[in-house]
């Protein structure tokens, strides 16, 4: 036994304790749909340890993006016919449907979460500080924060001490993962260095475009499911409305291609449209079609002037708070939504049309537009397996590369065969880039959708579009060093061209269940997750299977 492995093994037998802080088994950052997965799997394999969650938007709420954050647009892609994101997601997705009402999914999440004793949830909080000792956190300190009358998220006055033995960032940002010395690429980093424009370079680069979601009433929908031209409209079982389209206005309507033209530069444009009702019957739909550029999904404007804001960032770049702002006051114009009217399709057999033609923003008492309370952020940061990270390399140093993504096959011989014995999950989904630059948007000299074909020729010489799903291995949970922390979230040891695959909701669910377990396995075993045997692995895998979890293509 290595003295490292006792003296974690120690740490284990007794909680990390300091005057005022609260003593937990299990503490869980980030309150979506990966970390309320992480705490439901932790309390269920474990009812007698202590689990909390602590929700890091200024809500009220759990499940993030998926519920205050408005992205009620499930994004699924089926395989071989059948749905391989269980586990957790399976059963809210069973009881809310594709596309769902916010507040139907909060009450789903909620009353999964509310079974169990064991699990307490602190909502509005965010980490201050990360106290750790050799290679283990051992301490946190969280302070209360809320939106501002000025749209920022601020710091408030109760400050909260957290001592636990295994932590899980399941966060967007991934704050704790980096606030704990941890060794990250930020965005595209990994990228070849041919696909990188100045001033990217390896150290400093760009992160997906941010969007912000927000509400609209008058789409008008055909009487039953039907596809007109780039346009399809369907009802999911649970007879709610969702649509997706818009190619063709993004492209060659003048209104529109003059809009992006125009608002490009100043770091806004539209892109072809995701949407859905907030739920059946209901008038109200979720918008997800405003990019917003140049947004570090790790800065916080509370942060700003002091350690904990990120100092290797681009001359350009927006904090999220910023982002959100800005966001807002861009979709509370004139121009924003005589533009969204744009996109419409008329059925060449009625002459009706469909769409977004007579749409109108959805206000709050303020007459201000209803927004996601939180950026949809698309990436911030990956966490490197080692401690020593060679930039450009996209398909070393992560858990999961973008080869093993892009070219997994349907039987355990592919390129990701490495990942199988410590398999925890399937991931599946569309390598999905919704652009890093304005420029990407027009990157052939006219305006085209999707755009990541444009940006990786090489992607789309080696198959473009995965056609199987990828073994998620144990290992993508891992940081670089600290031993006492998984990492289910947007922080996870996954390249960023792979994680434009692995980033959707359903994906991250399947990462949260499997590092509740795990936390729950490294606490029975008095073992550190990185030292865990073929046996606990195994108890891992068997666990999850009972909880409904698929692990086999």
């Amino acid at each position: 036994m290595t003295l490292a492995l006792l003296i974690f093994m120690l740490s284990l037998g007794g909680y990390w304790v300091s005057s005022s802080g609260q003593k937990m088994d299990v503490v869980i950052v980030g309150g979506g749909f990966d970390g309320c997965a992480a705490a439901r799997s932790a309390a269920v394999a474990a009812p007698d340890k202590k689990i909390l969650l602590v929700v890091t938007e200024p809500v009220q709420s759990v499940g993030g993006l998926g519920t205050v954050g408005g992205q009620n647009f499930t994004d699924i892609r089926l395989w071989q016919g059948q749905l391989v994101t269980q586990g957790s997601f399976g059963r809210w997705f069973a009881k809310a449907g594709q596309f769902y009402s916010t507040e139907r999914m909060t009450e789903i999440i909620r009353e999964d979460l509310s079974q169990f004793n064991n699990i307490k949830t602190l909502y509005s909080y965010d980490i201050e500080q990360v106290a750790t000792d050799k290679n283990k956190i051992k301490e946190l300190t969280l302070r209360n924060i809320s939106r501002k009358e000025s749209g920022e998220v601020g710091w408030g006055q109760d400050v909260k001490k957290i001592n636990g033995k295994i932590f899980i960032d399941a966060s967007v940002d991934g704050r704790l993962t980096r606030l704990a010395g941890n060794t990250v690429s930020v965005g595209r980093a990994d990228w070849p260095a041919t696909y990188l424009p100045a001033p990217e370079n390896g150290t400093l680069a760009r992160q997906q475009a941010a969007t912000l979601m927000f509400q609209v009433k008058g789409v008008k929908t055909p009487p039953k499911n039907m596809r007109i031209k780039d346009w399809e409209f369907v009802r999911d079982a649970k007879g709610s409305w969702g649509l997706a389209g818009g190619k063709e206005a993004f492209t060659s309507n003048p209104k529109v291609v003059g809009f992006n033209e125009q608002y490009s530069p100043q770091g806004f444009a539209i892109k072809p449209i995701n949407a859905a009702a907030n739920g059946k019957d209901s008038d109200v739909w979720w918008i997800n079609c405003l990019l917003v550029f140049n947004v570090d999904g790790r800065a916080h404007q509370r942060d700003k002037g002091s350690s904990l804001y990120p100092s290797d960032l681009l001359p350009e770049h927006l904090n999220v708070d910023e982002a959100w702002v800005k966001a807002r006051e861009f979709i509370n114009t004139d121009t924003f939504i005589d533009t969204l009217r744009e996109f419409k399709v008329q059925n060449p057999s009625t002459g009706e049309w469909y769409g977004f033609g007579e749409a109108e923003l959805v206000r709050e008492n303020h007459n201000l537009p209803i927004v996601g309370q939180s950026m949809y952020i698309r990436e911030s940061l990956h966490s490197a397996t080692s401690n020593e990270l060679n930039t450009n390399e996209e398909n070393n140093h992560y858990a999961i590369t973008t080869n093993e993504a892009q070219s997994a096959q349907s039987h355990a011989s592919g390129t990701d065969a490495d990942n199988y014995q410590t398999r925890i999950g399937l991931g599946y989904y569309m390598m999905d880039i919704n652009a890093f630059v304005p420029e990407d948007l027009k990157a052939t000299g006219q305006y085209d959708w999707p755009v990541t074909k444009h940006l990786r020729p090489d992607w789309e010489a080696a198959g473009g579009q995965p056609k199987n799903p990828v073994y998620l291995p144990l290992e993508a949970l891992l940081p670089s060093h600290t031993q006492n922390l998984l990492v289910p979230g947007y922080g996870a040891s996954i390249s960023s061209f792979a994680w434009a695959e692995l980033r959707v909701l359903p994906n991250l669910a399947v990462l949260g269940d499997a590092a509740g377990v795990t936390a729950v396995r490294s606490l029975n075993v008095t073992k550190p997750p990185g030292s865990l045997s073929k046996e606990d692995i195994t108890w891992i895998q068997e666990k999850l299977k009972s909880f409904g979890a698929r692990l086999d293509k």
